[in-house]
């Protein structure tokens, strides 16, 4: 994990650009693909893409943002889709 994601506290997030201006704002995005959580099949075809904002936490006294790129998935195998699950990130 690199030391921004260490901070971050989300592993397997490649760091984008970082702007500390007002407020911390991180863009980020998957370092890797993950597995089809419907089959286990690692073969995913990327249909789309989706911009999502966190308010994550405080690094002093700025508010840290995330903007992570959130891909949708197509399994090639069972042909569902499914957006990019985040560790300790809730879905909405």
């Amino acid at each position: 994990m690199s030391l921004a994601g260490t901070i971050i506290g989300i592993p397997e997030l490649q760091i984008e650009r970082i702007d500390h201006q007002k407020n911390l704002e991180v863009w980020a995005s998957p370092a890797r693909r993950p597995l089809c959580k419907h089959c286990q099949h690692q073969h995913l075809h990327i249909k789309a893409t989706h911009q999502r904002t966190v308010k994550h936490t405080r690094l002093g006294n700025k508010v840290m943002t995330l903007h992570l790129r959130v891909p949708k998935y197509r399994c090639l195998k069972c042909h569902r889709y499914f957006r990019h699950p985040f560790l300790g990130i809730r879905p909405r």
